[in-house]
């Protein structure tokens, strides 16, 4: 709801594109005032231009100095923190066998250092502020076996069991933490990933998404339950893993 996250600041990981970008739009489109952080410091420029109340910086997830300079200017910038959004990720789509060492390094230095980093230094400045929330973005590829996602969802099953033991620890200083698990969603990831999964399999990532999901996500989707899980809303909800697929992730066949 408009509003509903007057005076609050939040800090969003990979805020330049795709559910990045539409996580700080949603938030911002709240009353919040948002820092996205990008490794892409120009894109993420371009995005705050556009928001209300948002300024942009630029940050590699993976580097733990960065992630915590990130955190330490939303705090300069906006007097404190109540959200920290972890969603900064990298797509890997080939077989187990044909992963390299080098790929499945640069996967979880993303994916799960970088949300490892944005909890860890995150965390003590929203307690500064007597609580708040925290919400990484894993993917339904971490709560199932995918074809050609092997590593990646590792990483982001990774990142479910990471969110699970930080909201027990994080309770008491009044911190929930959180995950969505987004299924197939309409970002240039996945137009990345298109042409090596439909060389690889029968049938299109379209047919795929008509039989499994019913239709395309939209970043937006994304958005809104990210906003949900950061807002008093979700007070009593914490160390959940959220699918917002649609029911891909409750289908056998």
């Amino acid at each position: 709801m408009s509003g509903d996250f007057d005076g609050k600041v939040a800090l969003v990981t990979g805020g330049a594109s795709g559910i990045g970008r539409a996580i700080a739009g949603e938030l911002a489109g709240r009353g919040a005032r948002v820092l996205i952080a990008d490794i892409n410091e120009a894109a993420a420029g371009e995005v705050a231009e556009e928001l209300d109340g948002a300024e942009a910086i630029a940050c590699d997830v993976g580097d733990p100095s960065a992630v915590e300079a990130a955190v330490a200017a939303a705090v300069d910038r906006f007097d404190g923190l109540d959200v920290m959004v972890n969603n900064a990720g990298v797509e890997l789509a080939t077989p187990l066998t044909e992963t390299t060492t080098e790929d499945a390094e640069r996967v979880l230095r993303v994916n799960l250092l970088g949300v490892f980093h944005g909890i860890k230094y995150s965390a003590p400045r929203i307690a500064e502020r007597g609580g708040g929330a925290i919400v990484s973005t894993a993917s339904g590829a971490g709560l199932r076996g995918a074809a050609m996602q092997g590593f990646y969802g590792s990483s982001k099953a990774a990142v479910i069991n990471l969110t699970q033991t930080a909201a027990l620890e994080l309770r008491p200083l009044g911190i929930r933490v959180n995950c969505v698990c987004p299924g197939i969603i309409q970002t240039p990831m996945v137009e990345r990933l298109k042409a090596e999964f439909e060389s690889l399999f029968p049938v299109t990532i379209e047919e795929l998404v008509a039989a499994k999901q019913g239709r395309g996500g939209e970043p937006a989707d994304i958005a809104r339950a990210v906003a949900y899980l950061a807002s008093d809303s979700a007070e009593f909800v914490s160390g959940v893993a959220f699918p917002v697929d649609n029911g891909l992730s409750a289908s056998l066949l």
